[in-house]
């Protein structure tokens, strides 16, 4: 029970001060909610990745059908179609694995849709440099639309799995 001679005053502060700090952090963490993903960026558009296939590095080409597995010595690349995006859209696509590492991209920077449609459409795995495979676990691929240098909307992802070998 409280009694009379009891201060509340210090208490009372703490009080205000947190909640002070609560609403900065709520704005501040809007703030960067709408620096990083502003309204109004979603186009409407989506890329179309048509498939993944079994990838040879030496020819720079794809083989067989598409499929959802590979075993780990077997290189794979996903082939997206371009066309259907504006051309002067700033796009990538970039595989990263189950840690999240970039493994595979069209470019290092963003490139206009235009250019990614003349030119070759597939995105391949690159395998790790230590192990000379590709480690099993999830694979995905991302394509991103950018504006003002920063990601802004997902147009289109899929999902591969590497086996572990028997």
């Amino acid at each position: 029970m409280v009694e009379m001679h009891d201060d509340l005053r210090p208490l009372y502060r703490i009080m205000l001060v947190l909640g002070l700090v609560s609403v900065v952090i709520l704005a501040s963490g809007f703030a960067l909610l709408l620096r990083f993903a502003p309204p109004g960026q979603h186009s409407g558009y989506r890329a179309h990745i048509t498939g993944v296939y079994a990838y040879d590095p030496a020819t720079a080409s794809i083989t067989g059908s598409a499929m959802t597995r590979f075993h780990r010595d077997q290189p794979f690349a996903a082939t997206v179609d371009w066309g259907n995006l504006p051309a002067g859209m700033l796009v990538s696509a970039r595989w990263t694995d189950s840690l999240d590492d970039d493994v595979g991209s069209t470019q290092p920077t963003p490139v206009a849709a235009g250019r990614l449609a003349g030119e070759n459409a597939l995105v391949p795995v690159r395998a790790s440099r230590e192990f000379g495979t590709n480690l099993p676990g999830r694979y995905t691929l991302t394509v991103v639309r950018y504006a003002r240098g920063q990601p802004v909307e997902l147009l289109a992802t899929a999902r591969v799995t590497v086996l572990r070998d028997p």
